[in-house]
């Protein structure tokens, strides 16, 4: 008896975070290889964070993949990755401090779940030496106090600002693609609420000479930086 039929004993086993959060890197591939849409992935996604049973997970994945591939979906039991940005409920939070400006350059590792909190400061996020860890990036802009944010991504890197709610006064201007251009390259999806301005934008000559800079004389600052907000933990 397959877990999709209806009084199906392998249909109520119940789940937990692991197979939800394997089940949410089921959707955010399928939206990057334009499977699903953006509207069905945020309809799909609210599914599988409530699911309690393979019957529940299984309706938002079953046109997405075989009986066989389901079977096989739920006979896997160990986790690929965890920690802060591996889990929808448990995103990388990244924090401007008050008045104090966030800025990421460099290399380092992009989880699949972000999340930006910036007031006054604003922002500035480079990910042009960025390494993506899932083909799909979910990216939460929760702005305040006017803040400006500015994202820089490589060229052949994909960014949707659709989910972006903006406030009178602030204003969104995206001048990349809103899907990937290249086999490796990555695509963001942009939720959240903009107070300020929110660019999002390709590198410039200065912004390559900054972030060979940055690599040049601090190699390890992203990461450094990263390790902070760990650190630091909630405000």
């Amino acid at each position: 008896m397959s877990v999709t039929e209806p009084g199906s004993s392998q249909g109520r086993v119940r789940v937990g975070s692991f197979e939800r959060e394997r089940a949410l890197t089921e959707l955010r591939n399928a939206a990057a290889e334009d499977r699903i849409s953006f509207d069905e992935l945020e309809d799909r996604i609210p599914r599988v964070v409530g699911a309690r049973t393979r019957a529940d997970l299984a309706g938002p994945l079953g046109d997405l993949m075989t009986e066989t591939a389901l079977a096989a979906f739920f006979g896997e039991v160990a986790p690929a990755a965890s920690g802060p940005g591996w889990r929808w409920e448990d995103p990388l939070v990244l924090r401007a401090q008050s008045w104090h400006a966030l800025r990421l350059l460099g290399t380092w590792d992009v989880p699949p779940f972000v999340e930006l909190q910036y007031g006054i400061g604003g922002v500035l996020i480079d990910f042009t030496h960025a390494r993506a860890l899932a083909p799909l990036l979910d990216v939460v802009l929760v702005g305040s106090s006017w803040g400006t944010a500015v994202l820089i991504v490589p060229e052949q890197w994909g960014v949707d600002t659709q989910g972006v709610q903006v406030d009178s006064s602030g204003s969104v201007t995206a001048t990349v693609r809103t899907r990937p251009t290249g086999p490796d390259a990555a695509r963001i999806v942009l939720r959240g609420r903009a107070t300020g301005s929110l660019t999002v934008r390709t590198p410039t000559g200065r912004d390559l000479r900054r972030a060979e800079r940055a690599l040049t004389t601090n190699p390890t600052g992203a990461i450094d930086e990263i390790r902070r907000q760990l650190t630091r933990g909630p405000a």
